[in-house]
């Protein structure tokens, strides 16, 4: 119906009180902006500007086209400069998913170093299971998850690497801590403590209960490492992750790890991951380079 630079006269000739002043500000000759204000004019079927003395001010007409346009202007503006920010990776926001068991290695290995190269980025981080992670990144909610654990989603983009081997978790005075190692069979002497289902790490467990004929059979079961680790700590069982899980208590001899003899334990591995159809900004382009550089084989 019109063009937004016809708009931009009327608007600029609201502002200025008069046509002339109005084409000096933008640059033009006042009969360029005359013809253009009388096409807008003729288009809308109705009057815009009226003379009022020695001014010309906008009609009714003319205000709410005025108007609009400045609300626009303003929200292009606004996106414009987001859009900016983006491309020069000052802003914008990257979600990422991370395995409870990672989220140390992720704080120290990746996030120091991007946090400060590209302060204005928000990073939005969740800890959470395997299969909540793999829901985040399939319906896009998330940029890319960092997990433990097996997957079966073919259209998902995964780097994968060793992050083993899986340990039975004990506090120093528990009767297998000075073990080299330990069998699921001699696990069944001890209370267990699992993850849920949905963990990659527990799904892993069951698996080598199931390879021995056996039933994992827990005394306790949590929804976080964390927990997990201080169930151990206070001696009431064996708790199941790998020693960089765990690694600020061990390193503080609160809680020590003995690795499972067993071939999935030893095999384990961990995915990184993004959905292949999703595109990155270049701010998530570097955080998926320092993850990829900073999550290499144990």
């Amino acid at each position: 119906m019109f063009q937004d630079k016809q708009v931009g006269y009327l608007y600029e000739v609201g502002n200025q009180g008069g046509i002339r002043r109005a084409a000096d500000i933008l640059g033009v000759n006042a009969s360029v902006v005359s013809r253009q204000i009388a096409q807008l004019e003729r288009s809308l079927q109705l009057p815009l500007l009226e003379r009022r003395g020695r001014n010309v001010v906008l009609t009714e007409a003319g205000r709410l086209l005025a108007a609009d346009y400045f609300t626009s202007r303003q929200r292009r503006e606004k996106l414009e400069s987001q859009l900016k920010d983006l491309r020069h990776m000052r802003g914008g926001t990257i979600s990422v998913r991370i395995g409870g068991g990672l989220i140390t290695a992720f704080i120290e290995g990746v996030m120091r170093e991007f946090a400060q190269c590209y302060p204005q980025v928000f990073v939005d981080i969740v800890v959470g299971s395997m299969q909540e992670m793999m829901n985040d990144i399939v319906s896009g909610e998330a940029d890319m998850a960092l997990a433990f654990g097996p997957i079966g989603t073919p259209e998902l983009k995964r780097h994968s690497f060793q992050w083993g081997p899986i340990c039975a978790v004990v506090a120093p005075q528990h009767p297998i801590a000075n073990r080299a190692s330990i069998t699921i069979e001699e696990l069944t002497a001890y209370p267990l403590i699992a993850l849920t289902e949905n963990f990659g790490l527990q799904r892993h467990m069951n698996a080598m209960f199931k390879s021995q004929g056996l039933q994992f059979h827990p005394a306790y079961r949590c929804n976080l490492f964390s927990t997990a680790m201080h169930l151990s700590q206070a001696g009431l069982g064996v708790s199941f992750m790998t020693a960089y899980a765990a690694a600020d208590p061990i390193r503080q001899g609160a809680l020590v790890a003995v690795p499972l003899d067993h071939p999935i334990a030893s095999s384990a591995q961990c995915h990184l991951l993004r959905n292949s159809d999703r595109r990155f900004t270049p701010a998530a382009h570097h955080m998926w380079r320092l993850l990829h550089n900073a999550f290499r084989d144990k």
